[in-house]
């Protein structure tokens, strides 16, 4: 796995997220590298990727779904989904994660 030196704010977030995994990366002149080992690629997968994408599907949920009621028409539906889609991906990305970091908590004690 290779990461630049030069990340941006959310590169830089996620590369503490893996080191956080357990992912160990040497160092060069231009670039980071790790070789990727079945523990902390593991870890990763299932406690933090798996976790942030059922984040995903609950913020959907919560904003589309969960919010009207039975007796609403197919338009208001469609509006609640149009506005979940022009949400700023910051916003989705800044939910998935905070669902996966509680759950991860609940999970690995």
């Amino acid at each position: 796995m290779i990461w630049t030196k030069k990340q941006t704010v959310n590169q830089q977030k996620e590369f503490a997220r893996l080191k956080e995994d357990g992912h160990i990366f040497i160092e060069d002149k231009r670039k980071f590298c790790s070789r990727i080992k079945i523990e902390s690629s593991r870890y990763t997968q299932l406690y933090r990727t798996l976790l942030h994408e059922f984040g995903h599907y609950v913020h959907y949920l919560e904003v589309v779904e969960r919010s009207g009621n039975e007796d609403e028409n197919y338009e208001e539906k469609e509006r609640r989904e149009d506005y979940y889609f022009k949400l700023p991906k910051s916003e989705k990305e800044r939910f998935a994660n905070k669902y996966a970091d509680h759950w991860r908590k609940i999970i690995i004690p």
